[in-house]
């Protein structure tokens, strides 16, 4: 079981509730931060008087107040902390439901488990300590349902990608085209464009472009 367990967590009934749960599971070595940045420097801490820690927990969404901040979420706090501490494991609590977010977390950082914040949660980060103590992974039901409901994303080709945000950024559909010839990419005629804009919209179950760039932003795509 874990020993060292920092907690970053910028609601003061939440990382009481949180530390509630640790106590319950014979974890007291608990340490809390409001901020990443003072995280981070926590982390540093430990490693430098050779008593890392050997859990984070941290949320994704921090509030903006007067304090001056570099890094402005889990997710930025996430990828340094991989820097310096890569085998710490890793359990994020966030309500964040953005399939894009949460795939990168998995993939690219490697997190160890993904708690919805909810009805569910004492119990979830109770399995995802237990679980993650002995190597092995967690995410509480709604995060698996993201993924199954997600499987689209994994079909989308660079080029897919490009349109989607050459469309959200403001160019018209008959100008994507002439930005693919201009830049040397491929596969940006008129026709395959519009073919594939058509099959993007059955994909994600939109009738108009406006309705697919909605959907994609909302599930992080772009």
């Amino acid at each position: 079981m874990f020993k060292k367990i920092l907690l970053v967590e910028d609601q003061q009934s939440i990382s009481k509730g949180l530390k509630s749960i640790l106590n319950d599971l014979d974890i007291y070595n608990v340490e809390t931060s409001d901020y990443c940045d003072n995280a981070l420097l926590k982390i540093k801490a430990s490693l430098a008087k050779k008593q890392p820690y050997d859990l984070l927990i941290t949320d994704l969404s921090f509030k903006d107040d007067y304090f001056l901040k570099t890094i402005g979420s889990g997710e930025e706090l996430i990828e340094q902390v991989k820097k310096i501490q890569p085998d710490l494991k890793i359990i994020v609590f966030s309500i964040q439901s953005k399939v894009g977010i949460v795939k990168k977390l998995v993939e690219d950082y490697a997190i160890d488990a993904f708690i919805s914040k909810g009805r569910r949660e004492s119990e979830d980060i109770k399995k995802a300590i237990q679980l993650v103590s002995k190597g092995k992974k967690y995410y509480s039901n709604s995060i698996l349902t993201l993924f199954n409901n997600s499987r689209n994303i994994s079909q989308l080709s660079t080029s897919d990608t490009l349109i989607l945000k050459l469309l959200a950024s403001g160019l018209k559909q008959k100008q994507i085209p002439e930005h693919f010839k201009k830049n040397n990419i491929p596969s940006g005629s008129k026709r395959s464009i519009e073919y594939r804009l058509q099959e993007l919209k059955i994909m994600f179950g939109a009738e108009t472009l406006p309705q697919l760039i909605g959907i994609v932003k909302d599930i992080g795509l772009i």
